[in-house]
């Protein structure tokens, strides 16, 4: 029973990866939301219109002969406020960090609408979408690391239990599953999708109406950006993506500069978990890159192991690893498997048993396809260089 709700939580996650186990522990207290700005991103083109602001505007105001057009949308002062132009200091930046996305189709434009090219298919946005939500787990916490619960219409049912690093944050905010009408029910004007969702899924909340943004999530801490940057220009949360960037950036510098002047003390590692078989992470994984940023040697990509796979008994042992990670959580078997491993004698001459080096890991982190898993990262780095903490690298909030 256990591995057919695995498969199920498997089939609700995006990503490259095709095997993710969640842990039922939380990552720790979160605060309500991340990086809150008062206009969270800027003004909407319907309502840059009174002429008093555009002066401010630059290139992304009306022309003063369309202003009589749009009757509806110049009448709140409120909104008239940059709220979509949201990078007036920043523009530079995030202009910069736009154009590294080939699904923006012009990053130089701040202002409504905006446009993207998903699966071949261009999508236009033609206001900051007031309800979003999505439907992995993965977006879920992206979406999370950018927007706050003003603009979150509703989660996975994943994102608010022990496997999520927003439990805290989620809580108390609609579920939604695979059945349309638990989406469509809450009104979204957006939503995120892996590329697993059913395409009958898909068309039916198009056929609504709702824009729906269809699209896989990276590996690398480089490519977690990207997604965080692309899910921020598609929702309106620029300013939010830029400040979360900088974080990113700031834990991948620590961790680059820690491995560095280590790298005489660094380990053959592998990741492993058990369904029926022993499972590891080669090439092009996700704890591939979690390894490999942390400063460890991936022995399972070495080995020529691709992705995430399965391998044989005989190959671990000639692999002698000298750290084994068991990525499994607790609530999946995580501890059987680690009780299974050290009391096994035909694995006793691999090194990582040999020394007590087989670990334990937060599964929160090290499956997540999302930007939390830098702080797998971090743990590793920690275990590999014997450091009861990191100075100034900090939780994401």
């Amino acid at each position: 029973m256990s591995l057919l709700l695995f498969i199920f939580a498997v089939a609700c996650q995006a990503g490259e990866d095709n095997r993710v186990v969640y842990d039922d522990s939380s990552s720790g207290g979160y605060t309500e939301s991340l990086y809150d700005t008062e206009d969270h991103d800027g003004d909407k083109e319907d309502h840059d219109i009174d002429e008093d602001h555009d002066e401010d505007k630059e290139d992304h105001d009306a022309d003063e002969d369309h202003d009589s057009d749009k009757e509806d949308h110049d009448a709140d002062e409120d909104h008239d406020s940059d709220e979509d132009h949201e990078a007036n200091d920043h523009d530079e930046e995030i202009i910069d960090a736009l154009s590294k996305i080939e699904a923006i189709i012009e990053p130089e434009n701040l202002s409504w609408p905006r446009k993207v090219l998903i699966n071949d298919e261009e999508i236009t946005i033609t206001e900051r979408p007031e309800k979003v939500l999505t439907i992995s787990l993965g977006h879920d916490e992206i979406l999370f690391g950018v927007s706050n619960t003003d603009q979150i219409a509703g989660t996975t049912s994943f994102a608010q239990e022990g496997g999520s690093n927003i439990e805290k944050k989620s809580e108390g905010l609609p579920i939604v599953t695979t059945d349309p009408e638990t989406i469509i029910s809450l009104s979204p004007d957006l939503v995120f999708a892996d590329p697993y969702a059913s395409i009958e899924l898909m068309d039916t909340l198009k056929d609504v109406g709702i824009t729906v943004i269809q699209t896989s999530l990276n590996n690398s801490s480089e490519g977690r950006k990207k997604d965080v940057w692309l899910m921020s220009y598609i929702t309106g949360n620029l300013e939010n993506a830029l400040l979360l960037s900088e974080d990113i950036d700031n834990k991948v510098e620590i961790l680059n500069d820690l491995a560095k002047s280590n790298t005489e003390k660094t380990k053959n590692v592998i990741t492993l978990s058990w369904w029926d078989a022993y499972w590891t992470a080669g090439n092009g994984s996700t704890e591939d890159a979690i390894i490999q940023l942390a400063g460890g040697k991936n022995v399972a990509a070495a080995n020529g192991v691709e992705s995430n796979n399965t391998i044989e008994k005989e190959l671990l042992i000639s692999m002698n690893p000298e750290m084994i990670l068991i990525t499994q959580s607790v609530q999946w078997g995580g501890q059987d498997f680690y009780d299974d491993l050290m009391s096994d004698e035909s694995l006793a001459s691999i090194e990582a048993i040999k020394n007590d080096e087989v670990y334990m890991v937060n599964s929160n982190w090290w499956t997540t396809l999302s930007y939390w898993n830098i702080k797998g990262s971090e743990e590793l780095a920690k275990i590999l260089w014997d450091l009861d903490d990191i100075e100034n690298f900090g939780d994401f909030e």
